[in-house]
C-alpha cells in the first residue's frame, strides 16, 4: 500500500503548470501584429491624405508622333487637368485629345503619384482624298489644316459615303499591279460605279463594277504575255469588255484583237 501511494504522488508531481513565457509569447505576437496593422493603416491614410492635397503636377504625352504637336496638346489639356491623383477627369482628357487633328486613338492613365500619361496613336494617311483631305488606313476621311509630307501619296476620288470601299479596292488593285512593277497614282470611282485608274507609268485603265478584280487580273495576265514589250506606247486600256480589252495607243499600231488565252 505504501509503495502504490508513493508512485501516485510521484506521478502527480511530474505534471508541471505552463510558465509565464508560454502564456505571454502568443500575446506579444498578437500585440506586434496589431501594432503593425495600426502603423500600416496610418501610413496608408497619411498617403491618401497627401495625394488628395497634392494636385496633378505633370502630363506625359507619348507615342510615335510626326504630325501631333506635344506642346499644343499640353496647352489644350491645361484647363481640364485639374484635381489630384484620384479626382483628375481621365474621360475629359481623352475627349480633348481625341478631338485633335491627326489623332486616331488615345489611352489615358494615371501615373503615381501626381501625373497623367497620354498615349497617342496618329492617323496613318494612305492616300489623298481629292482636293478635300486625306484618307486613313481605316478608310476614314479627315482634313487636317497642315498635311506636310503627304504630297507623294496617291489620290483617290469618289462619293464620300464610299470612302471605305474605295480604300479596299485601292489595296486590292494595287496588290495586283505591284506584281507587274506598277502602282496606282490616281483612282476614281464615278457615280456610275466605274473605276478610272492612272498608273505611275502613265497608263490609264477603265474598269466597270462587274467582276472588277477579275478583269484587272486578266489585264495582268495579258500585260505579261502580250502588252509588256509595247508598254511605253500604251496610253489607255479599257477593261470593261467581257472577252477582251481595248488598247489606246500613243502611236497607232496595227495589231490583232487582244484577247486572253487563259
Amino acid at each position: 500500500m505504501m509503495q502504490a501511494s508513493r508512485r501516485t504522488v510521484a506521478t502527480e508531481a511530474s505534471i508541471a503548470l505552463p510558465g509565464w513565457g508560454a502564456v505571454l509569447r502568443p500575446a506579444s505576437t498578437l500585440l506586434l501584429l496589431l501594432a503593425a496593422g495600426v502603423f500600416f493603416f496610418g501610413l496608408v491614410r497619411t498617403a491618401q491624405q497627401w495625394l488628395v492635397l497634392t494636385p496633378i503636377a505633370s502630363v506625359q504625352v507619348d507615342g510615335a508622333l510626326h504630325h501631333v504637336d506635344k506642346r499644343a496638346i499640353a496647352e489644350r489639356l491645361a484647363p481640364v487637368v485639374t484635381g489630384n491623383y484620384f479626382s483628375v477627369d481621365l474621360v475629359a482628357i481623352h475627349d480633348v485629345v481625341s478631338a485633335t487633328e491627326w489623332v486616331d486613338e488615345v489611352r489615358v492613365s494615371r501615373r503615381w503619384p501626381d501625373g497623367v500619361r497620354v498615349h497617342i496613336r496618329e492617323k496613318q494617311p494612305v492616300a489623298r482624298w481629292g482636293q478635300q483631305g486625306l484618307i486613313s488606313s481605316r478608310g476614314e476621311l479627315f482634313a487636317p489644316s497642315v498635311a506636310e509630307g503627304t504630297d507623294g501619296l496617291p489620290v483617290l476620288f469618289g462619293p464620300a459615303s464610299k470612302s471605305m470601299h474605295v480604300m479596299e479596292q485601292y489595296r486590292a488593285m494595287n496588290t495586283i499591279l505591284r506584281s507587274l512593277g506598277m502602282s496606282i497614282v490616281e483612282l476614281e470611282l464615278t457615280e456610275r460605279m466605274s473605276w478610272f485608274l492612272r498608273l505611275d507609268n502613265g497608263i490609264r485603265l477603265v474598269i466597270d463594277q462587274v467582276d472588277t478584280i477579275e478583269k484587272l487580273q486578266r489585264f495582268a495576265y495579258l500585260y505579261e504575255r502580250q502588252l509588256k514589250p509595247d508598254a511605253g506606247n500604251i496610253a489607255s486600256i479599257d477593261l470593261r469588255y467581257r472577252n477582251g480589252v481595248a488598247v489606246g495607243w500613243k502611236v497607232q499600231k496595227n495589231m490583232k484583237n487582244i484577247t486572253p488565252s487563259v
